[in-house]
């Protein structure tokens, strides 16, 4: 079976003036189909760079990153831009919306951009939508909706386009403990059935006891996986 991830003694490296800072340093890891991988660390500890390179917005200066198979290195900005908008959703800690199109319309984004008709990508919005319990305000505005709705809209625009891969940078942090379960277990049960892999960054105990693997980046190292996807004793 293909891997949805694999990253290769993958390192990152920014120059602020003098000074070479370090953001990543010789990741490896697997993620199969289905698999949720939660990520802790401290501030600054390179999750956001990690979270970045996964979801083809940045390019690694050393290591291999394969995602479904493809060796991103090998690809254009125009060729990246296609994969991210074909195998990628991604949930923030915000749930960023365009305020004068429905909930409808903004889980039917990322469809329009690939050409998709009209009548499919309402079907398709409306079939994300329902599975996240949110049909019946389909045709409400952002303004109109509580954060915890906010967030099942972003979710569902996430997985509207079927992706592989699944990034979510703290997305329950905002809300309150019951509906940060709801949109937690949604977000679990939805990736796990269409076989996505789901790596998410927090720092809920709730939400990383979930996971497959727990692993932490600490000063851009990752600890307790290798390159096998296997924990690391």
């Amino acid at each position: 079976m293909t891997a949805v991830v694999e990253l290769e003694s993958v390192s990152r490296r920014y120059r602020i003036g003098p000074v070479t800072l370090d953001a990543l340093q010789e990741v490896s890891l697997r993620i199969e189909p289905g698999e949720f991988v939660a990520i802790t660390g401290p501030s600054g500890s390179g999750k956001s760079t990690l979270l970045h390179l996964m979801g083809l917005l940045d390019r690694a200066d050393e290591g291999c990153y394969r995602l479904d198979g493809r060796d991103v290195a090998a690809c254009s900005d125009d060729e990246l831009t296609l994969m991210r908008n074909r195998k990628i959703g991604f949930v923030f800690q915000a749930a960023p919306m365009l305020p004068r199109l429905t909930a409808r319309e903004n889980v039917a984004v990322p469809l329009v951009y690939r050409g998709v008709s009209s009548s499919e990508a309402t079907a398709r919005a409306n079939h994300r939508l329902d599975q996240v319990g949110l049909l019946a305000v389909a045709d409400h505005h952002p303004a109109e909706l509580s954060g915890g709705q906010l967030q099942r809209v972003a979710l569902a625009r996430a997985l509207v386009g079927n992706p592989r891969l699944i990034l979510a940078d703290e997305p329950t942090s905002a809300l309150d403990a019951a509906t940060a379960a709801t949109v937690t277990a949604l977000l679990i049960d939805a990736c796990r059935t269409a076989g996505a892999a789901l790596v998410m960054i927090s720092h809920s105990a709730v939400e990383t006891e979930q996971a497959d693997r727990r692993l932490m980046l600490t000063a851009g190292r990752l600890q307790g996986a290798n390159a096998t996807g296997k924990a690391a004793a």
